[in-house]
């Protein structure tokens, strides 16, 4: 799956979530639109691969691509080192909630491609497709595409569903003070 079709479902998902909690901020949205795209981190050509060629390329070398990142230990291990820069810096603990949300989200999605994912490794490699052969897309496809524009459409009547202005007034006010 693109990076972009990553972002709009697990935004299109997380968004309510985010209203109900009362958990709704920049921040929050910034840090599960890394998870989001964070898994793909082994791969050189992917956004975020391309933003951290050095820590990508090695990734590659050393689980390949929908390796160990593709994983729950990936997602654990991720998650513990996320922890640590959160506790060292100050982060609220919340903020390590959405951003293991967004990875999730990226595992689960990529579970329902074509060739799926090894949720155990490095214990196993078999992988699991979640749409038991019969539900699935293969990465730009017409399937993926169509994901897509949903989740964008999704995301519009979400965000036509909340007052903008008291958003915008809110979390612009946190950026001048």
């Amino acid at each position: 799956m693109r990076y972009r079709t990553h972002l709009a479902t697990t935004l299109a998902i997380s968004l309510p979530l985010m209203v109900t909690s009362d958990s709704l901020s920049v921040e929050s949205l910034s840090i599960v639109a890394l998870g989001a795209v964070f898994p793909d981190i082994d791969e050189p050509h992917s956004y975020i691969g391309r933003r951290m060629i050095g820590i990508s390329n090695s990734m590659k070398v050393v689980f390949g691509h929908r390796g160990l990142t593709h994983s729950l230990v990936g997602l654990f291990a991720a998650i513990f080192i996320f922890h640590l820069g959160s506790t060292t810096f100050g982060l609220p603990l919340e903020l390590i909630y959405w951003f293991a949300f967004g990875y999730f989200a990226h595992l689960l999605q990529d579970s329902f491609s074509k060739k799926g994912i090894a949720w155990l490794q490095p214990f196993s490699k078999k992988r699991f497709q979640s749409g038991f052969r019969l539900i699935y897309y293969t990465t730009g496809g017409i399937i993926e595409t169509l994901l897509f524009v949903i989740a964008i459409l999704f995301l519009i009547q979400e965000m036509l569903q909340l007052n903008l202005s008291d958003f915008s007034f809110k979390y612009m006010n946190q950026f001048l003070h």
